[in-house]
């Protein structure tokens, strides 16, 4: 590829290397022949469930495609859950090793690695004439390009159509109330309104972000600044209303039962099986969703693969949860995706460089599993989404204002810290004022 050789003209960062720190015990890693000539590490955060992988992009068609791409290049693939993912990365950059390049958030996460000196900088490179603008920023610091963005991501509600139009219902609320009086009608007829995977905590910020983004922003714009400046607490805000409403859901039964006994791939079955209604998510999910994803899983020339199995055989749909009251202004929970940094320390920069630009060439067959599988909004510039379940969501886009995903402004750690106490709360321990003062003091902790 023409490009390459301009990536591979990139500055390396020379820091102390020290010996690698060993990942943790449930990790997962997908290797290609042993007899590569130069290994490559991959990491990128995910669950896996009953031996199966969850995003098998990362642990079965990524490596595939590189192997058979390049054969002198030995791509592993690691996943993590996002906890551990999080902290042994930290760890291994801290002592100046890690993965070669990976999964990484944009904004306030990615300014702290960049701060600590983690980060290869990318400006300059070609590729990145592709992107639109509004995908570079969540990656860009102090006018230096950082990481490579999957495009914009979305927070929102997967709901089974065909399921909301047996029982007459035929639009998506737009306010609380409406949205509250839905569940009952549905919980009244035995339907299970909404599944959830509380046993992975990061799934609560996916219904709760929805809320905030009406509730706490429509308000206080600047909501995020101002916590960073100490000129404002979660405890003194709409976070508080926001976390309410989010409990009410499993107070009245709402939310399924027992949500902190269920994982996500158990949670995406009931819902794909149709025992459940609705499923807080995101568009990242898409693949595995839905039936048209059914054979986003099989690497090209790949005759091993099983597809995939957990697909939905009905047609769904993606709306927002409005935290809004009728009348008060909807806000979309729209915000930069995850992208692909580089370890400032990497012994392999012109492997790396070459699987990334093959990764992103539009015309590589890698490109197109990569968008099928991710199915985030268009990252290039005149790109199609061309999803059909994204279209009444699209629509809105053009209506309402949106605000990118709360965490992505926090220091690393105040998410999970609102994540753990609202699994104590929903488990019969604790209150809102103990989340909300337990995230200010992480907060004042880190700042």
């Amino acid at each position: 590829m023409s490009a390459i050789p301009i990536y591979r003209s990139l500055p390396l960062f020379v820091l102390t290397l020290f010996v690698l720190l060993s990942g943790c015990s449930g990790e997962q890693s997908a290797e290609t022949h042993p007899d590569a000539q130069v290994p490559v590490r991959y990491m990128h955060m995910g669950v896996a469930d009953d031996n199966e992988d969850n995003n098998q992009y990362v642990m079965r068609q990524f490596p595939y495609a590189i192997a058979q791409r390049f054969p002198g290049i030995a791509l592993e693939s690691d996943m993590l859950p996002e906890d551990p993912y999080t902290k042994t990365l930290l760890v291994q950059l801290s002592s100046g090793e890690g993965p070669d390049f990976f999964e990484w958030w944009p904004k306030r996460q990615l300014e702290e690695l960049v701060a600590a000196g983690y980060l290869q900088d990318l400006t300059g490179m070609d590729i990145l004439d592709r992107f639109t603008s509004d995908s570079l920023e969540g990656f860009t610091v102090d006018g230096k390009v950082y990481g490579l963005p999957k495009g914009q991501s979305i927070m929102a509600t997967w709901y089974n159509k065909e399921l909301f139009e047996q029982q007459g219902i035929t639009s998506f609320p737009a306010d609380w109330p409406s949205f509250l009086a839905l569940c009952e009608e549905l919980k009244l007829t035995g339907i299970t309104p909404i599944v959830m995977p509380d046993k992975d905590r990061w799934f609560i910020q996916f219904g709760l972000y929805q809320l905030a983004a009406s509730l706490v922003y429509s308000e206080y714009p600047d909501f995020d600044k101002e916590l960073l400046e100490g000129t404002r607490t979660f405890a003194d805000s709409p976070w508080r209303e926001a976390l309410t409403k989010y409990k009410l859901l499993y107070d009245k039964g709402y939310i399924a039962a027992g949500s902190l006994d269920v994982g996500a791939a158990q949670a995406t079955a009931l819902f794909t099986e149709g025992q459940a209604a609705m499923m807080f998510n995101g568009n990242w999910d898409h693949a595995r969703l839905t039936a048209s994803g059914k054979d986003a899983d099989k690497p090209d020339g790949d005759d091993q693969s099983a597809g995939n199995r957990g697909a939905a055989a009905f047609e769904i749909g993606f709306m927002p949860l409005p935290g809004n009251e009728p009348g008060e202004p909807l806000l979309l929970s729209v915000g930069p995706a995850g992208g692909t940094v580089i370890n400032a320390n990497t012994r392999h920069l012109p492997e790396v460089l070459d699987i990334l630009a093959y990764q992103y060439d539009p015309a590589s067959p890698l490109y197109e599993l990569y968008k099928q599988n991710y199915a985030v909004f268009p990252m290039y510039k005149g790109e199609d989404l061309g999803i059909p379940e994204f279209d009444d969501y699209t629509k809105l886009m053009t209506e309402h204002d949106s605000i990118y995903f709360s965490n992505q402004a926090w220091p690393v750690g105040v998410a999970d810290v609102l994540c753990r106490g609202f699994q104590d709360w929903i488990a019969g321990h604790g209150t809102v004022d103990d989340i909300l003062n337990a995230m200010d003091k992480k907060l004042d902790s880190l700042r």
